[in-house]
């Protein structure tokens, strides 16, 4: 609103007017109209209309002034039209800066670490070496009251990672199920771990102060495109590295998700009340993640 009130103010000035000389411009009046609930600025050929409607106090105020100028007399810098901003990462923006209902965004690069709920007892994932990466969502984000608060929806990958670091390990049979057993006698272990990629559409609210925190809810639905096993260990020095690239994954799920931030670095917490895999074929397990999101 500041700026409009601004570029008004400049166009009455202009029209007030002009000295003969064209490298000055004499000002004869100035109004100015405190928080005015419209402007109109209407262009036409070298003719400017402006009409204002409502002023502080004043709900019933209209001005209306129609000035003739040419390009040479006055320069007016017009704002950009539309109604879609952008927000870059890492760019410094103060707040009246954002004044539009639909924005492109690209936020929220997740690193974390994941823990499984509900699993067998013999299944010891170890939360320590489970990492999840999540690159930056690719968006679009929605002001409805035209105010810090938005919904937004977006795209982005990720990578889960559930390791095994004790004395147990995945195991696939030559058919199609997966189970949980123990290693070889006298095996040097490794790791056994399951990993699943997805593309991932995140529909959240977001919320954020003018101190710079922000918090966000929502609901990430996963495509889970591709998961694989791989286990390793050594046995009488050799070495074993097992693999297997179909261990039916299930193919779409949901995770909840919350966060909160301050400025550019954040911290989430998200819980996958789906099923990992397809319990037809390997066993059954949820999943929970914490960690940090930047920008």
């Amino acid at each position: 609103m500041k700026k409009m009130i601004l570029l008004v103010a400049t166009l009455l000035v202009a029209a007030s007017g002009y000295a003969e000389s064209k490298d000055s411009l004499k000002v004869e009046n100035v109004m100015s109209v405190e928080n005015p609930e419209r402007v109109t600025i209407t262009e036409s050929d070298n003719r400017l209309m402006v009409e204002i409607d409502g002023k502080k106090d004043n709900p019933s105020f209209r001005y209306v002034r129609e000035v003739e100028i040419s390009p040479s007399d006055v320069s007016v810098t017009k704002e950009r039209s539309g109604n879609w901003d952008f927000n870059i990462p890492f760019r410094k923006r103060a707040p009246e800066q954002r004044h539009k209902r639909n924005e492109f965004v690209v936020k929220d690069f997740k690193i974390g670490l994941s823990t499984v709920q509900g699993a067998p007892d013999n299944m010891d994932v170890s939360m320590g070496s489970s990492w999840e990466i999540t690159t930056p969502t690719f968006g679009w984000a929605y002001y409805p009251w035209n105010t810090e608060t938005s919904l937004s929806i977006g795209l982005a990958c990720s990578w889960r990672n559930y390791r095994m670091t004790g004395k147990h390990r995945f195991v696939k049979d030559a058919g199609t199920d997966m189970y949980i057993d123990s290693y070889p006698e006298g095996a040097d272990i490794q790791f056994s771990r399951i990993k699943v990629f997805s593309w991932a559409v995140p529909i959240m609210f977001t919320h954020e102060t003018r101190n710079k925190f922000s918090f966000s809810l929502g609901a990430i639905v996963n495509f889970n495109t591709h998961a694989s096993l791989k286990t390793r260990y050594k046995l009488d020095g050799q070495e074993y590295k097992l693999t297997d690239n179909n261990i039916h994954q299930t193919p779409v799920t949901v995770d909840l998700q919350a966060s909160i931030g301050y400025k550019s670095v954040g911290f989430y917490v998200k819980y996958s009340p789906c099923k990992v895999l397809d319990t037809a074929y390997g066993p059954e397990f949820t999943a929970l993640s914490v960690g940090l999101v930047l920008f």
